[in-house]
């Protein structure tokens, strides 16, 4: 999509990948995409009840990103990674299944994960934030939680890890509880079991 425009996929179905182009902003919803979704400097994206087959990959948004369901009741897919580096809007990643990972670096607003399953790891790294919130989710494989500067709350609760989970060098140590692993619980994870 040209820069500077927002693209509506309302119930479409798309057979290629989509690009999000500098400063535009992407709304679908109920659509099909059958490759990937990306883009860097969007001004906004909302990827709501839509199936994407490849990667999700976005980088230095300056508003919001959503990704998931509207009002969590279905379950859209991402055939592969959801990846989202240095954005500057708040990140919501809401009731996906991903076959690989959820990769968060370097982001700088607030970020809320809750109720995804990965089919490998969930990756919280290097952002600065005034709250990041993990709640919920399934992994297959680690939940690595590194080197956050989060102002308020890091808050991980209730998630089921089939590796091990690794929280270290956060300036605010995470808090909660009812975290499962099939590994270990280390580092400033290792009380939230």
């Amino acid at each position: 999509m040209p820069d500077g425009e927002t693209c509506t996929l309302d119930g479409a179905q798309v057979k290629g990948n989509v690009k999000v182009g500098i400063g535009s902003t992407l709304m679908t919803a109920d659509a099909m995409i059958k490759g990937n979704v990306f883009g860097q400097q969007a001004m906004r994206v909302h990827i709501i009840d839509t199936d994407v087959w490849g990667q999700i990959h976005f980088r230095r948004t300056a508003k919001e990103i959503i990704i998931g369901n509207d009002g969590c009741k279905v379950d859209p897919n991402a055939g592969g990674n959801i990846n989202l580096q240095n954005n500057y809007g708040p990140i919501g990643i809401c009731q996906m299944t991903i076959k690989n990972n959820i990769i968060l670096h370097n982001n700088h607003n607030r970020i809320g994960v809750f109720d995804n399953r990965a089919g490998n790891n969930i990756e919280v790294m290097s952002n600065t934030s005034a709250a990041i919130r993990l709640r919920d989710n399934t992994m297959k494989g680690g939940l690595l939680i590194k080197g956050n500067t989060v102002a308020k709350v890091l808050n991980v609760s209730t998630n089921t890890i089939g590796g091990n989970a690794n929280c270290t060098m956060n300036l605010v140590a995470p808090t909660g509880s009812g975290n499962t692993a099939g590994g270990a619980l280390s580092g400033q994870c290792a009380g939230l079991g």
